[in-house]
């Protein structure tokens, strides 16, 4: 592929993986329509690609956008400042990143998402509308250039054969790994006791947890804390709303993947 085509496989693939994550976030069916840019203000995020690819795309989401999809996203009752938005969308494009790198064809790959500043959109760039049902959310455009890291492929290729063992682990295989099911664990507060007072526990006891009920709550995969959040009831079922993640890298890692 020329380095055209592999900027627009991994644009293309970085918008699909954002809208995914505001998905998933909302709740709600998400569709993405291609179609032309318009130079507008906004958000711009500078993700940089090394490994297999080597070059930058800048990632920007219309500031109207921006706050509509922070204020559904959070629940919010007024418009959210600057800086609730900045972590909105550094944290949403730093899981489009690790998402994309783990795609089919992006093997190899390392995307990493700077941090979200004000500008303005490039009207040569790719966009798509981001949108639930017939409402528009929010347009996002990528722009950038990318091409092969030829000469790092080839040392790959080199040494590939030593070290099937050590990759097992690695971005290329770890795709077959994200339908595994892990144990997700939602903890409301802990306490210690001594040996006596534990022995003594029985029907009607009561247990000091030493927080408030409007503390957030965290969830954890394994002993790693991955997330905090906030108690709901959603269709009868207790669920917990996502306040706040650690990072991608930092999940994987809890993961021991």
């Amino acid at each position: 592929m020329s380095d055209l085509q592999h900027t627009h496989a991994l644009t293309a693939a970085l918008a699909a993986e954002f809208g995914a994550a505001i998905e998933a976030s909302l709740g709600r069916p998400l569709t993405l329509a291609e179609g032309p840019a318009t130079a507008s203000p906004g958000w711009q995020t500078t993700i940089t690609a090394s490994g297999t690819l080597i070059g930058t795309v800048t990632a920007s989401l219309d500031a109207a956008g921006a706050r509509t999809i922070a204020t559904q996203m959070m629940s919010l009752d007024e418009e959210p400042d600057d800086s609730v938005v900045a972590d909105m969308l550094r944290e949403l494009w730093g899981r489009a990143a690790a998402a994309t790198a783990l795609k089919e064809h992006f093997e190899g790959l390392i995307l990493a998402a700077g941090t979200p500043v004000e500008g303005e959109f490039g009207a040569e760039a790719g966009a798509w509308q981001l949108r639930v049902g017939v409402t528009t959310l929010g347009t996002v455009t990528l722009t950038g250039q990318v091409a092969p890291a030829v000469a790092a492929s080839e040392s790959a290729a080199q040494t590939g054969a030593g070290q099937g063992t050590a990759s097992a682990g690695g971005p290329g295989n770890l795709a077959a790994l994200l339908d595994i099911d892990l144990p997700l664990v939602v903890r409301f507060a802990r306490t210690e006791l001594s040996l006596r007072a534990l022995t003594m526990l029985g029907p009607g006891s009561m247990v000091d947890m030493g927080r408030s009920p409007d503390e957030p709550v965290q969830l954890l995969v394994g002993t790693q804390v991955i997330a905090e959040g906030e108690v709901v009831v959603v269709a009868g079922n207790y669920g917990v709303r996502i306040t706040s993640l650690v990072s991608p890298a930092e999940r994987l890692r809890a993961m021991d993947l």
